[in-house]
């Protein structure tokens, strides 16, 4: 490693004694020079008071310069072991030291080394006495340091007496704990944060209050996420973080140790229409709470994450609290114990759940209708459960048997099976019909997670380690659930703090084989007693899942043809024929190249015709927003509605809101 140019004996030259030796030979020259050019000897003094003031301004000047090389060679000095300086130079001064330093290191200084980079940024901002914002452009070997000279605090002061922040009543090895937090703190956060308290539990650190100088720093989720991560990596234990922007204050806690195996708790008292599924960090039973808050879920995880047993525990606590459940599993083997059961109607046919999706729909309208008409207020209806999991199995059933119907039937238009639009609208509507969905899906998509479903999917669960992709788009970010630990049944979830860390409550059912345990077979018998007595207490009442027909009377694995006359389905080729005649009569209205959609229907990028006051126009849909006038109370709630971000054909952009029910030209464009 290259070694600093300059010498110590460099270093401790006096800044005047080369101008005033300057000024003293001036002086012995001009008094010579008048001897031998018989120059009078009055005029001598004169020269030698020139050569006076020469030699003060010059070392006046030769002080001010020795000050400003002062950190350049200090720098060069404490730099040479870690970095191997080749130059260094400095501009910008500001209360005696410069506000810029360039410095060019060598090729055997490790600069992706963060430990080696901190170590740098420490000397640098210690011999300057400010605190240091580093740039590293690694490709020129050039290490950019801007010193915020406004802050200097170079002073070190030592007492015998205990120091801020330690406790008198420490342990040997909570004080060097403290020492250490602290160090490591400063390497992390920068020489100027400082550590206002710690808290122990026995000889371990459990929370770490930190202050540090003002910055912008902090507002980044990228450098908070860094600061966690370090942390985790130089103190034991896992960490989380609170930041306290207004005040530059940062506090770590240590998450306590999370169970992996929590069963249900057959002692939990269930509260209306909460469904409870999983326990917090804290041990505390979170619950989604059916509302028009969250009125409907979208549950993400891969196979063996614990998704099904995530939405068994809902299923099994609308059952206890009586809510109905309609569940659909493209799979055919995931609920199979739920079969049979009174209020749980279970479809695994691809043609069935379709056929349930529409039937769905239609009472969600019917309810509408009602309400409209005055028949019943908002909330009079009893509320459902409807789960669809693994929803692109099913997405990709239906859509080979439409393809097959298609093949046969050349009349047959669209480019999607008609109950996947029906879905659609389902999510957007549903939730003042009091119908809320459960949607499974094994990798977060687009088609759930922009638009009108954004707005509608507002209770969420990630099960096992997000990539920053899924992260982004489940929670906004590319942190959050991207170190959670691959343990069944770990999830990042929707609660009223927000995105939190949950353990999905153990909930097995003889199915599962080997790993149905006695304790297992305990609980699951005493919510089957549970779930029973609820159905017999609702049996004289009219059923609320009536509205599904054949489909809600018997399993749907068994053969169509074995069902009677009075069962008989709706054949689905009818559903498809009614559906493509109102279409062909909707297009005929609209013309031969658009067709009348509901609000509901609209996907980013459609065309579709609005109405201003200066007329219609051709718009591009940019994006889709859901919500309501009023917030609700009592789990009532108010006028709902769509916004429109569009694109007009001018270049202009705007918005506008609209009804749910507001009918719209779209422009029919050929699609793959």
């Amino acid at each position: 490693m290259a070694q600093p140019s300059t010498t110590a004996v460099e270093s401790e030259r006096s800044a005047l004694a080369a101008p005033l030796s300057y000024g003293v030979g001036l002086a012995m020259i001009s008094y010579a020079a008048s001897s031998l050019l018989t120059i009078p000897a009055v005029f001598w003094p004169y020269g030698l008071a020139a050569a006076l003031v020469i030699a003060v301004l010059g070392s006046v000047l030769s002080i001010q310069l020795d000050r400003r090389r002062r950190p350049v060679r200090d720098l060069t000095q404490a730099l040479g072991p870690v970095l191997g300086p080749e130059k260094i130079t400095a501009r910008g001064w500001a209360n005696g030291i410069p506000t810029r330093v360039k410095i060019v290191y060598s090729a055997a200084f490790k600069d992706r080394d963060e430990k080696a980079r901190a170590e740098v940024r420490t000397i640098v901002a210690t011999r300057l006495g400010a605190p240091v914002s580093a740039t590293w452009r690694t490709n020129k070997r050039t290490l950019l340091c801007d010193i915020d000279a406004s802050a200097l605090t170079g002073d070190i002061i030592e007492s015998d007496t205990v120091a801020a922040g330690a406790h008198p009543d420490d342990s040997t090895e909570q004080g060097r704990l403290r020492t250490r937090t602290t160090d490591v703190v400063r390497a992390i956060m920068g020489p100027m944060a400082g550590v206002a308290d710690i808290d122990f539990n026995g000889d371990t650190p459990t929370r770490v209050e930190v202050t540090y100088p003002t910055t912008s720093r902090d507002l980044s989720a990228n450098y908070r996420h860094r600061v966690v991560m370090m942390l985790d990596a130089k103190l034991p234990g896992n960490w989380r973080d609170s930041w306290d922007f207004e005040n530059d204050k940062v506090t770590f806690e240590l998450r306590p140790p999370f169970p992996e195996n929590v069963r249900y708790p057959i002692t939990h008292k269930l509260k209306a229409y909460e469904l409870p599924y999983a326990v917090t960090e804290q041990n505390q039973i979170v619950s989604w709470k059916l509302g028009s808050k969250n009125p409907h879920c979208l549950v993400v995880g891969p196979t063996g994450s614990g998704k099904t047993v995530y939405i068994r525990n809902l299923v099994v606590a609308c059952r206890v609290l009586g809510v109905p459940v309609v569940l659909c599993d493209p799979k055919m083997t995931e609920y199979m114990d739920f079969e049979g059961l009174d209020g749980v109607t279970v479809l695994t046919e691809a043609e069935d759940i379709a056929e349930a999706i529409e039937r769905t729909h239609d009472e969600m309208m019917s309810r509408y209708r009602r309400i409209k008409r005055r028949q019943n207020k908002k909330g009079d209806f009893s509320r459902i459960l409807f789960v669809l999991d693994e929803f692109y199995i099913f997405k990709e059933a239906i859509q080979e048997i439409w393809a097959a119907m298609k093949a046969a039937n050349k009349d047959l238009k669209g480019r999607e099976h008609p109950c996947l639009s029906m879905w659609r609208r389902l999510t957007v509507l549903a939730r003042t019909a009091m119908i809320h969905l459960v949607l499974g899906i094994q990798r977060p998509d687009a088609e759930f997670l922009t638009g009108l479903a954004r707005d509608s999917f507002r209770h969420r669960v990630s099960l096992d380690r997000a990539t920053p992709e899924t992260a982004r788009m489940m929670w906004g970010d590319a942190h959050t659930g991207t170190d959670l630990p691959s343990i069944q049944g770990r999830a990042v979830a929707t609660t009223e703090h927000g995105a939190e860390y949950v353990q999905v409550l153990r909930l097995l059912t003889p199915e599962d084989g080997d790993g149905f345990d006695v304790q297992d077979a305990e609980i699951w018998n005493n919510l089957i007693t549970r779930m029973t007595h609820q159905a017999e207490a609702h049996a004289n009442g009219d059923d609320p899942l009536g509205f599904l027909g054949h489909l809600n009377q018997i399993a749907s694995y068994i053969p169509r043809e074995q069902l009677g006359a009075t069962h008989a389905p709706v054949p689905i080729e009818q559903a498809i024929e009614e559906a493509e005649a109102a279409a062909a009569a909707d297009e005929l209205a609209g013309g031969a190249d658009s067709e009348e959609v509901g609000v509901y229907e609209l996907e980013v990028g459609d065309r579709v015709t609005l109405m201003f006051d200066r007329g219609e126009e051709l718009v591009t849909v940019e994006d889709l927003h859901y919500g309501e006038d009023t917030d609700d109370a009592d789990d009532e709630v108010g006028d709902e509605w769509i916004e429109i971000d569009y694109t007009g054909e001018d270049g202009s952009s705007g918005s506008m809101r609209l009804t749910v029910d507001a009918l719209l030209q779209r422009k029919i464009t050929s699609r793959v």
